[in-house]
């Protein structure tokens, strides 16, 4: 009996591995942050936006940039340009490309990650955690 617990605990963390991808991402997870933040970016909500990155937030604008969430509501029209927009709203869950570093919609133009929230990592979100205009 001990054996059969101990192969079923097995296959549970097997499982609960595998249904999470190298950024820390379930693909709930993913699909539930992509659809926010293509709503706020079709919308011009540079608040709503705000609210799905972690700050502060590096944008690779000329120059390497962190902002406050502040800085990124003025500057918004500057940093979710056409391109960026462009690539947001037609990025899909399926072709996002992963790593250990986060997901990147585009060509890199955003970069999303889970972000813990402990620090056992029980809790965790997903945010915005850089820019490439």
């Amino acid at each position: 009996m001990r054996y059969f617990l101990a192969v079923f605990a097995l296959m549970a963390t097997f499982a609960q591995a595998e249904s999470t991808g190298p950024d820390g991402m379930t693909a709930a997870q993913l699909g539930e942050f992509l659809k926010s933040l293509q709503t706020a970016v079709a919308n011009g909500n540079a608040a709503s936006v705000a609210k799905l990155a972690r700050f502060p937030l590096r944008v690779n604008l000329p120059h390497k940039k962190t902002l406050k969430a502040p800085q990124f509501i003025a500057q918004y029209s500057s940093i979710i340009t056409p391109k960026v927009k462009a690539a947001v709203l037609a990025q899909t869950t399926e072709t996002l490309f992963r790593n250990s570093n986060g997901a990147m919609i585009g060509n890199g133009e955003l970069w999303f990650s889970g972000i813990c929230l402990n620090k056992e990592c029980s809790k965790q979100t997903t945010k915005i955690i850089a820019i490439n205009p």
